[in-house]
């Protein structure tokens, strides 16, 4: 098949599959290629399928005549990168830092919390002034190359009595973000004027929201407009997919889940150098060998949170710590009141932002496979093992007191009506011993340069799903200009400024956020799990409904109103992988056991867990019937 697609450029999309066939059939040839072109070199090889990753290969595979390798030990897109608040923004708490900075180093504010001289809150300041300006352009390319994935959605943020900020504050800051926005629109000639709108006092936002609980202490707030992914994984997963379809032959582009780099080591043969990476499969297939090698000139170390771990996997280890770890929580939750409102009434489809003093949260709303909820997000607490990543009780009520002392009696949520608890952690440059608290530490990405015998290695460091595009650009910049300086090659232009993601059937039917989605149409689901299979690289049960959003499918209402889970769904989604996939008994019992754990384990403080912990799926035996009567419709 992908001799077909290279073969002819005239060969369309609907033969292009991104399956797990493929990385089968890729592993395979990078043992072929050991013995039928021994010489062939890639021009960076990639630790990591997340977003920064993914921003590597897809810049790479844009110049035309470069060559990449990208591989994950999981699934892509399946740790950080499907773990966050989906928000595509340049931060407004990051232009906050910024104005904060600048004082603390003019002298003009005390923070004994950030212990810096003036020289480095002074960079701090502009590090992340530019975040924020930068920012802004990655969200207007995100939002117009990546087909839907990402869209703009309203935000009001609430000032607080305890707010960091004071009002007048808030407002300038606010508006200078807006004005970013315009800035980029008109140096692209889209004309743009300002959309932000001032709520003077709480009986304003009570006028502009009716859900809205006399906004409690709420002083005030301002409307601005931001960016969402309406999935994080699946743009991660695309940004690769696209990057996939566009090697060739001559150049070819790899993209390998379930493949671990085992170790490397720089080779000096004689004008030539390069770096030998054994891989690892973690997939099931005796026909194959267990490792292979690669050859590249470069490698990137994309790992996010397990970067330093991947650095070591040579001889020579540094065993030096680049990152600290900051965590954020997560909760999804609806109920028939919730989902039929914002349904009705787009006014009320707005994400809330109280500025709290201490702990940032965001309070979105979300559609997303035919049902309305709410996503509420924590950021910033320090964190300390990757590895061990579980949501605590304190998180979740912080962050249910958050959302319900903004709204009325009638949109209040409880833990009844939580279907999905999730926790992610970003990975943040270290360069000051620990001794500056995690929500201090500037958000902008860092590109560590680190020799390794007469090779280079790039380490990416903290790099959001916003600017991953961008960071991927700068990376296959520095690769480009190792690749000239080792007379190698001179790599063609990126062009993705503006590259559009590249499309395969059947992606429209099944968006996540298609108004029109059919709940409850078990040939759809079942058609909508082939596609996955078959074009977005569903390979593993938990992946798909954790990770992939799939679990909404199963979220119905019981007579009451409150949330519910159809575990017909649940079995009808595993039997569907299970055929489409050739898993025996034991790989879906073994496939049921590790969603189970994960969900039930996430969802401990919380009441729909129970359900899924005491049901055990019986292959052949799935009751066919609708989701029953109080489900959404």
């Amino acid at each position: 098949m992908r001799q077909a697609r290279e073969s002819s450029s005239s060969t369309r999309p609907d033969s292009w599959t991104f399956a797990m066939s493929d990385v089968v059939r890729q592993y395979r040839q990078l043992a072929e290629e050991q013995a039928a072109n021994p010489g062939f070199i890639y021009d960076t090889l990639i630790i990591g399928g997340g977003a920064a990753g993914a921003g590597v290969l897809r810049d790479m595979a844009s110049r035309g005549n470069a060559s990449a390798v990208l591989v994950d030990r999981g699934p892509f897109g399946g740790e950080t990168s499907s773990k966050t608040g989906k928000a595509i923004h340049p931060g407004i708490r990051y232009l906050r830092m910024a104005f904060h900075r600048a004082l603390l180093a003019f002298h003009l504010r005390k923070d004994p919390k950030i212990k810096q001289t003036s020289a480095q809150n002074l960079r701090g300041a502009w590090l992340d002034l530019q975040l924020v300006w930068y920012g802004t352009r990655e969200r207007k390319i995100l939002i117009e190359t990546s087909g839907n994935t990402v869209e703009e959605i309203p935000n009001i943020v609430f000032v607080l009595p305890d707010s960091p900020e004071k009002k007048w504050a808030v407002f300038f800051g606010i508006s200078l973000y807006d004005l970013f926005t315009t800035l980029w629109a008109w140096c692209s000639f889209v004309p743009r004027f300002s959309r932000v709108k001032l709520f003077r006092n709480k009986k304003a936002l009570h006028r502009e929201l009716p859900n809205l609980e006399k906004a409690g202490e709420v002083l005030g707030g301002i409307l601005y407009w931001d960016g969402k992914a309406n999935n994080d994984k699946i743009l991660v997963l695309k940004a690769i997919r696209d990057a996939y379809f566009r090697g060739s032959a001559a150049h070819p582009i790899r993209a390998m889940s379930h493949v671990e780099v085992e170790n490397y080591e720089w080779r000096q043969d004689g004008a030539t150098g390069y770096f030998l990476v054994t891989l690892a499969r973690r997939f099931e297939d005796d026909g194959l060998p267990e490792k292979v090698t690669v050859k590249a000139h470069t490698l990137t170390n994309a790992a996010g949170p397990w970067v330093d771990q991947a650095r070591n996997r040579t001889a020579r280890s540094d065993e030096k710590k680049s990152v600290v770890y900051s965590r954020g929580s997560h909760l999804e939750a609806t109920n028939r009141f919730i989902h039929e409102s914002l349904s009705a009434d787009p006014r009320l489809q707005v994400g809330l932002v109280p500025l709290n003093a201490e702990r940032q949260h965001y309070l979105r709303p979300f559609h997303q496979h035919g049902v309305w909820y709410i996503q509420c997000t924590t950021t910033d607490r320090a964190h300390s093992d990757p590895d061990l990543v579980v949501p605590l009780e304190d998180e979740i009520e912080e962050l249910l007191h958050s959302y319900n002392a903004l709204v009325d009696d009638r949109w209040k949520i409880t833990r009844r009506d939580i279907f999905n608890v999730f926790c992610g952690i970003r990975p943040l440059a270290s360069g000051d011993g620990g001794e500056i608290a995690v929500k201090d530490i500037s958000r902008m990405f860092r590109i560590n340069k680190r020799a390794c015998g007469g090779g280079v290695v790039y380490d990416m460091v903290n790099i959001k799903l916003t600017e991953f595009r961008w960071a991927g650009r700068a990376v296959a910049e520095l690769i480009a200009g190792e690749l000239r300086k080792q007379n190698v090659k001179r790599l063609g232009m990126s062009t993705t400024r503006r590259l559009p993601f590249l499309a395969v059937p059947g992606e429209e039917r099944f968006a996540l956020g298609r108004a029109d989605h059919p709940r409850g149409d078990r040939d759809f689901l079942r058609e909508k799990v082939a596609h996955y299979v078959t074009h977005q690289m569903a390979s593993s049960y938990q992946d798909y409904l954790l990770n992939s959003g799939a679990i909404r499918d199963a979220v119905v209402f019981d007579e009451a109103g409150r949330c519910a889970l159809d575990l017909d769904v649940l079995d009808l989604v595993l039997e569907e992988m299970a055929t489409l996939l050739h898993w025996d008994h034991r790989r879906r019992q073994a496939e049921w056991e590790a969603f189970q754990e994960v969900y039930c384990r996430n969802m401990a403080y919380t009441d729909l867990g129970e359900g899924v912990r005491n049901h055990e799926p019986a292959p052949g035996s799935l009751r066919v019937q609708h989701a029953n009567a109080s489900g959404i419709e």
